[in-house]
């Protein structure tokens, strides 16, 4: 079976790592490549690779790349970085021409953190975060109760320095890197925030954060309601657990909230997918590069609440796994998606494990809606565009959920 990490993982790449840091690509948790074994690339030491020689065959020579490194080396008035520090500078420079900002270099401490995040329980600050246009850091989420919440953090904050270090020039990865930390500890981040005239700093306290996959309850009227944090392995058993209990309580409507659910597994998401869809109906297309033909993941599996009406619960950081069933929901016309436009996390990254521990991060693949409809940058733009203000999140008022649950009684 093809698994793959897609997940939080923009520019909506969110991420919940442990911010939950949620992500893209919000992998975070982003995981957003293939389930394979890590790929082990080895490269030469530093100290071997010393003056190669010049292409012969028409092909660049890296002979300018050494000219420009030794004239640097001898010539720079301060004390020079050590070897390793560039050649990561190279190899980030190199990586930042594909243009793809899910297409990072992650150094090896920076990696082994990241690596932490399939413990299931994360210590950061409770926020999901992305890239925007510009490549800073902005705060898609803070979560409720959680530190940064607490500590003032807000939706839309840009994030440009964390402990004094500036992010400038650093991949959603290797900033989120930077915010985690060890419980306990503190954290001061430097904000940019609409409307401020001066840069905030803004000191969080990091916590240990477990958010529990699957929460479900009765809400008045019939309505049941299911919340997935993320599509994890074994999430779609939870879920229709979930379904089961509901049912048996009387509802005759679900709201599936999938509000700052960052991703998962592929596999998870076609089977949650498939919870609500008939066997064989499209949930997902592949697009490869050098693959003439788009392949088609179908529902398979278990198909426990095909006839019950279904709203769908999403928001700016709903990425990648999310995206994929809600986009799959609305092409098959099996439920009404209601809340703001996701986050557009619609490629999947294969990590690569270098010889020294760093990470290289690999673009491979686009997934497209049933309908052959573009997720990346695009996101899902529901059929009831309802917006969550700052003012509504202070105030503890969730108007989102309440249109669905109004949507499910009325029909409209």
């Amino acid at each position: 079976m093809k698994d793959f990490f897609i997940s939080f993982s923009k520019l909506l790449v969110m991420v919940v790592l442990a911010l939950i840091v949620v992500i893209a690509s919000f992998g975070a948790g982003i995981y957003f490549a293939r389930r394979t074994e890590m790929t082990v690339v080895r490269v030469p030491a530093a100290s071997a690779a010393v003056n190669p020689p010049s292409g012969t065959d028409g092909k660049p020579s890296m002979d300018v790349f050494w000219e420009a490194w030794d004239i640097v080396q001898s010539s720079f008035y301060r004390e020079v970085p050590s070897e390793q520090e560039r050649i990561y500078g190279a190899i980030r420079g190199m990586v930042t021409t594909f243009g793809d900002e899910h297409t990072a270099f992650i150094d090896p401490s920076r990696a082994s953190i990241l690596q932490e995040d399939s413990s299931g329980s994360f210590e950061g600050i409770g926020a999901s975060v992305r890239m925007d246009e510009l490549g800073r850091l902005v705060i898609a989420d803070p979560f409720p109760g959680r530190s940064a919440a607490e500590a003032g953090v807000q939706r839309g904050d840009v994030v440009l320095e964390v402990d004094g270090q500036s992010l400038r020039g650093y991949s959603l990865y290797e900033a989120v890197s930077l915010i985690r930390g060890p419980e306990g500890s503190t954290v001061v981040l430097t904000i940019l925030r609409e409307g401020e005239p001066d840069l905030l700093k803004i000191s969080v306290v990091r916590a240990k954060i477990e958010i529990e996959v699957v929460t479900s309850k009765m809400l008045d009227g019939n309505v049941g309601y299911i919340s997935l944090s993320e599509f994890s392995s074994g999430a779609s058993g939870k879920v229709n657990a979930a379904i089961e209990d509901l049912r048996q309580q009387g509802a005759t409507g679900l709201i599936f909230d999938l509000r700052s659910n960052p991703g998962g597994f592929l596999s998870e998401s076609i089977a949650v997918s498939s919870l609500f869809l008939e066997d064989g109906t499209p949930v997902v297309r592949e697009r490869r590069k050098g693959v003439a033909d788009d392949e088609i993941f179908r529902a398979q599996g278990l198909h426990s609440a095909t006839d019950i009406p279904l709203v769908v619960l999403v928001n700016r950081s709903s990425a990648s796994a999310s995206e994929i069933v809600a986009g799959a929901m609305r092409d098959n016309g099996r439920a009404t998606i209601v809340g703001e436009q996701t986050f557009g996390k619609g490629t999947v990254q294969l990590p690569h494990t270098l010889s020294d521990g760093s990470e290289l991060r690999v673009t491979i693949a686009e997934w497209l809606t049933p309908d052959g409809n573009s997720i990346d940058k695009e996101g899902i733009v529901p059929d009831v565009v309802v917006e969550l203000t700052q003012e509504d999140f202070l105030d503890g008022l969730d108007p989102q959920l309440d249109r669905a649950v109004e949507f499910l009684q009325n029909g409209k």
